[in-house]
């Protein structure tokens, strides 16, 4: 019976919004950041790692433009950061021991769709569901 229900609203929707529109966002195509673990750091080793974003449910990942931010003041002292496209890493030598909590906001920018209307005008069209996410990770430095 729920089953029932649901259609017309999904069929409503489908016209509303348009079939691309809507089996795009279905598909879920959004930056995504790895769930990922850091090794633990030691005041006595250089230290690095790195972190590749994406675009869920989409081949040309390296099509889109990332921008990465984080807070610098999260970073234990000795430790920095660098950003390679879709990649950010983390590396240096910390000179402070304690567990730190790294918010990394990812933001991006995708290739738009160049689409012509009946009177041969150009418009746009953005194959991004969302422009953003954010992920906070933990470093722990002994």
């Amino acid at each position: 019976m729920k089953s029932k229900k649901l259609f017309p609203l999904l069929l409503i929707t489908i016209l509303f919004f348009g079939c691309d529109d809507f089996l795009d966002c279905v598909a879920g195509r959004n930056p995504s950041l790895p769930d990922k673990t850091f090794p633990i750091a030691s005041t006595s080793t250089y230290y690095y790692v790195d972190i590749s974003a994406e675009i869920k449910n989409e081949p040309r990942d390296n099509n889109y433009d990332y921008f990465f931010e984080i807070n610098e003041a999260d970073l234990p002292e000795g430790v920095g950061y660098f950003i390679n496209n879709r990649i950010i890493s983390f590396e240096g030598l910390p000179v402070e021991t304690g567990t730190f909590e790294i918010e990394v906001y990812l933001y991006v920018e995708g290739p738009v769709n160049v689409e012509y209307d009946d009177d041969g005008d150009a418009y746009y069209t953005d194959t991004l569901c969302n422009h953003s996410t954010q992920k906070t990770y933990t470093l722990i430095v002994q």
